[in-house]
C-alpha cells in the first residue's frame, strides 16, 4: 500500500473534495470529471488536466491501465484507496477515477472577431440535465458559442457534465453578469437575438435566420425573464396542440437550433 493515499486529512484529497463546491471551483478555475469515459473524451479534446486520482478498482480493465498510463505522461497521477474514492465520489457507483480539470478561458473579443454568426444565449436554466442535454444539441447544430446569464446552473456542475457528453470541450462559453451585456456583446455585431416565447402570435419557422443569429432560452418554470425579452429583436415560438401549454427546455432549444440548420443548408451556407 505504500504510496497509495489512504486518508482524507491529505492536503491533495481535501482540495479536491473542495471543488465539489461551486465556490471553490469559481475560485480555483477548475472543474471535476469523473469516470474514463468522459476523461478519455477530455485528452481527445487535449483539456488542460490539472491531477487525476484513481484507486485501485480502476486498474481491473487493461484498457483503464492504458489510460492511467497516457495521463501520467501528461500530469501528475495520485492513486488512492477504493474506500476514499467512493467516499469522495458524486455517483453512487464511481469507477474509480476522478480528473481536477482547470477551466478554459475564452477571449470575447477575438471571439467577435472571428466569422462567427450562430449563438446560443441561456437565461437561468435551473437544471443540469437540461442544461448538458442544451449544450450537447448545440454542439451538434454547430453552434459557434454559448453565453450564460447569471442564475443559471453553474456548467461545472458534475450532472451537466455528464449530460454534455463531453460537448463542454468543444464550446466556447461566456458567462455575462446582466441581461444589458446581451445589448452590448451582439448587437453591436448585427447580429439579430431571437427568444422562445409562448405568449407571440409569430412560428419560429416564420424567421429567416441565415442571417447572424443568437437564439435565446430561459427558465423551465418562468421561461425568459423580461429584463431579457425587452432586448431581443424577435420573439418566435413552436406551435403546439391544444392542451399543452410548453414543451421541455432543451426539446424547445432543439427544435429552434436544428430549424437555424435546415435553413442554411438549404440555402447552402
Amino acid at each position: 500500500m505504500s504510496g497509495i493515499i489512504s486518508s482524507a486529512q491529505n492536503s491533495k484529497v481535501k482540495f479536491l473534495r473542495s471543488l465539489y463546491r461551486k465556490k471553490y471551483r469559481r475560485k480555483h478555475k477548475k472543474f471535476l470529471l469523473e469516470g474514463s469515459r468522459i476523461i478519455t473524451e477530455a485528452l481527445k479534446e487535449n483539456v488542460d488536466i490539472y491531477q487525476v486520482f484513481y484507486s485501485d478498482q480502476f486498474l481491473d480493465r487493461q484498457s483503464n491501465k492504458e489510460l492511467i498510463n497516457r495521463l501520467k505522461s501528461q500530469t501528475e497521477v495520485i492513486q488512492i484507496t477504493d474506500s476514499l474514492l467512493k467516499d469522495i465520489a458524486d455517483t453512487e457507483t464511481p469507477q474509480g477515477i476522478i480528473a481536477i480539470v482547470n477551466q478554459p478561458e475564452f477571449e470575447l473579443n477575438e471571439f467577435l472577431a472571428d466569422d462567427n454568426d450562430f449563438f446560443l444565449i441561456i437565461d437561468q436554466v435551473q437544471d443540469p440535465g437540461n442544461l448538458g442535454t442544451i449544450m450537447r444539441t448545440a454542439d451538434g447544430a454547430g453552434v459557434d458559442g454559448i453565453f450564460i446569464l447569471k442564475g443559471t446552473v453553474d456548467i461545472y456542475n458534475l450532472k451537466n457534465i455528464r449530460a454534455t457528453m463531453g460537448s463542454i470541450f468543444r464550446l466556447p462559453i461566456f458567462n455575462l453578469d446582466r441581461p444589458e451585456n446581451i445589448k452590448e456583446v451582439l448587437q453591436t455585431e448585427d447580429i439579430q437575438v431571437v427568444a422562445g416565447e409562448i405568449t407571440t402570435n409569430d412560428y419560429y419557422y416564420d424567421l429567416d435566420y441565415r442571417k447572424p443569429t443568437a437564439l435565446v432560452v430561459g427558465n423551465e418554470g418562468s421561461g425568459i425573464r423580461n429584463e431579457v425579452l425587452d432586448l431581443v429583436d424577435h420573439k418566435v415560438k413552436i406551435p403546439l396542440n391544444s392542451g399543452i401549454d410548453s414543451l421541455n427546455v432543451a426539446i424547445a432549444t432543439g427544435v429552434m437550433l436544428y430549424e437555424v440548420v435546415r435553413q442554411r443548408k438549404k440555402s447552402g451556407e
